[in-house]
């Protein structure tokens, strides 16, 4: 098995739904049992890890459920292909978000891929006040 090569970034394809799940299509050309997307807290020791399995032939797919606690922050989104490699930081592709959602996509400066969680507008009323 030939290792991904690190000259061109993995790139995902991004969809955020109204209801807060997102889902990434990776492009790789290899990929074992092992591949997995990380999304890491940039403010603390938080992670979440997700499978990646295979989609359509070059690309991978991993499901961020709505059903999944992702507390509010930014999170940095990175992936293994292979059992070879370390986690990598991913380049961001097409972002397809619904305008509610709660869970946004985007590109950071340095030009990876990044994932704002927001506190719906429809729980903000329902919170207690301080």
């Amino acid at each position: 098995m030939t290792p991904v090569s690190q000259a061109a970034p993995l790139r995902a394809d991004c969809i955020a739904d109204s209801a807060g799940g997102l889902t990434f299509d990776v492009t790789a050309a290899v990929a074992t049992e092992a591949a997995h997307l990380v999304l890491r807290h940039r403010e603390g020791d938080e992670e979440v890890t997700l499978p990646l399995t295979p989609a359509t032939t070059g690309r991978l797919r991993a499901a961020l459920p709505s059903s999944v606690a992702l507390p509010e922050g930014h999170w940095d989104a990175y992936a293994s292909v292979t059992e070879e490699e370390s986690d990598h930081r991913l380049a961001p592709g097409d972002m397809d978000v619904h305008p509610s959602a709660s869970r946004v996509p985007y590109e950071t400066r340095q030009g990876n891929l990044s994932v704002e969680s927001r506190v719906p507008a429809t729980l903000l009323g329902a919170l207690p006040s301080s």
